[in-house]
């Protein structure tokens, strides 16, 4: 993709990186140019970044997305100049745009070396070790997304929150802090026009949502990540957020500007949900995640009290033991308007999923239902094929107890052609449910199927199948031997995946982060 039309563009696209008409037109060119792939890709992406998360759309795009990553990626991105300890990591609407840096001193070297090449919207780099402590932090003109891996030493922190390089930050992504580098951070007078925080996986605790609380700065914040890492998975020196925290952050006058908040493996509990959702500050809020929150049965009848404003689109309850709760939560007001509801592993049994799904309001707009790792059984599957949403694409039902009846009802129900993913993984399904599946005139939407662990099922025969041949992608994860040496022509089969899908960015592993 070199050339002086192509540097043009790319020019073009640098100087003004939010207009996406510049990306479109260059799409255009290269298409004229016979670059059909990387024209498509651009186009991918842009329309994904359009559209919200729960689009059915989504589904099919994002497939295409990493099939051209994976056919095209490493020979885009090795297109990039080469750079002493820089590495182009990924995509941004089409074009490279995420840069790591291998230390701090390859970042002040090349930093704006890389500005000029592309428009760098987000920069990897470890915290300074300990060579670099007590260094200026360099600027990287305009940067929006700066991700800091490893920990701080000493007052890195300080130094960080006192440069004059967070002005134009609006995304950051951190490991590796405590309460006390938070408040360092939460008082910097430079984080004015940061709109994400997250700070999955650090240890900042209750004490950390009070440092956050009392800032000047970051009362603009609309996604807040304070994702930590379990109580049963927290040590004595990684502290949890607690019912107190919550009380604080309730509170604070930065929710009210909150769409998208995440404190999976927090310890919320019922008295902290309540001060949550009965908040007056908290309607704004449109994605929660509760995640291994520690969250009951009983807990459940909080979400009937919550602020009349409150209207979510996406709920995460994932790993909570809400058990019958889930017939409470079907009726909540605050969750009317629900586009993705995440249930799995909350220990619900079958009677109750059953009137879960025919008294759930929220069914006939919801567009994702993960209510895997339960016993939904064949009952609630019957039970969703009767509501028939015409709204619903993407339901998971992953370890749900189901059996060949349920996939038979399935299979024969016009209520499925709805449906764009499916997941019937680990089921102990058998020839049977295949033969149903692979024969059915239903599921004529179907683009993605995850059937892993179904050790009787018969992958290949299904892969083959008729409705195999429609999809674009069948992920059986850890598949019998014959995928090893199974290589079918591309016209009668759908793209196979053996693995579990890992929903990272193409190009974000990590580099060796170990301090020196």
């Amino acid at each position: 993709m070199t050339g002086r039309m192509s540097d043009a563009f790319l020019e073009q696209i640098t100087a003004d990186p939010d207009d996406d008409t510049n990306r479109l037109v260059f799409a255009d060119w290269l298409e004229e140019d016979g670059q059909f792939e990387r024209a498509e890709f651009i186009r991918v992406q842009v329309q994904r970044a359009t559209l919200p998360a729960w689009d059915a759309a989504q589904v099919s795009l994002k497939l295409r997305e990493q099939e051209l990553i994976q056919s095209h990626g490493e020979q885009w991105l090795a297109e990039m100049p080469e750079i002493p300890g820089v590495r182009w990591d990924g995509f941004r609407r089409g074009i490279v745009a995420m840069v790591s840096f291998a230390s701090f001193e390859a970042l002040r070297n090349s930093a704006s070396v890389c500005r000029r090449i592309a428009p760098v919207e987000s920069v990897r780099v470890h915290w300074p070790r300990r060579r670099d402590v007590g260094e200026p932090f360099p600027e990287i003109a305009e940067l929006r997304e700066l991700v800091l891996t490893g920990r701080p030493w000493g007052g890195e922190s300080r130094r960080l929150a006192d440069s004059p390089q967070l002005t134009t930050l609006q995304v950051l992504r951190a490991l590796g802090l405590d309460a006390r580098d938070l408040g360092r951070l939460a008082a910097s007078p430079h984080l004015s026009n940061l709109r994400t925080l997250c700070l999955t996986s650090n240890g900042v605790g209750t004490a950390g949502v009070r440092s956050l609380v009392e800032s000047a700065t970051m009362t603009q914040l609309e996604t807040l990540d304070l994702t930590g890492p379990g109580y049963y998975e927290s040590y004595y020196d990684d502290p949890l957020i607690d019912v107190a925290g919550m009380e604080i952050l309730s509170e604070w006058k930065g929710l009210a500007s909150l769409k998208c908040l995440l404190l999976s493996g927090s310890d919320v509990r019922a008295a902290g949900l309540s001060r949550l959702l009965r908040s007056p500050l908290a309607g704004g809020l449109k994605t929660v995640s509760l995640r291994s929150g520690r969250l009951t049965e009983e807990t459940m009848a909080q979400f009937a009290d919550a602020s009349p404003a409150l209207k979510l689109d996406s709920l995460d309850l994932g790993e909570n033991i809400i058990g019958r709760g889930a017939e409470t939560l079907a009726a909540a007001d605050c969750l009317r308007d629900l586009k993705v509801l995440k249930l799995d592993r909350c220990e619900i049994p079958e009677d109750s999923g059953v009137r879960f799904v025919q008294s759930a309001a929220f069914l006939d707009g919801l567009r994702m239902l993960d209510v895997s790792h339960n016993h939904f059984g064949n009952a609630g599957l019957q039970a969703m094929l009767e509501r028939a949403s015409s709204t619903l694409h993407t339901l998971r039902l992953r370890n749900s107890s189901l059996n060949e009846a349920g996939v038979a009802a399935l299979a024969h129900s016009p209520a499925s052609n709805e449906l764009i993913e499916l997941d019937l993984a680990e089921n102990g399904l058998t020839s049977t449910a295949r033969q149903a599946l692979g024969t059915t005139p239903q599921l004529q939407r179907l683009l993605v199927l995850h059937a892993g662990d179904n050790k009787q099922l018969g992958y290949k025969p299904l892969a083959i199948s008729q409705l195999g041949r429609r999809l674009m992608r069948l992920n059986v994860e850890q598949a019998d031997p014959w995928y090893e040496g199974y290589l079918p022509p591309e016209e009668t089969m759908p793209y196979f995946d053996a693995y579990t899908e890992s929903g990272a960015e193409y190009g974000e592993e990590d580099w060796d982060d170990d301090d020196e």
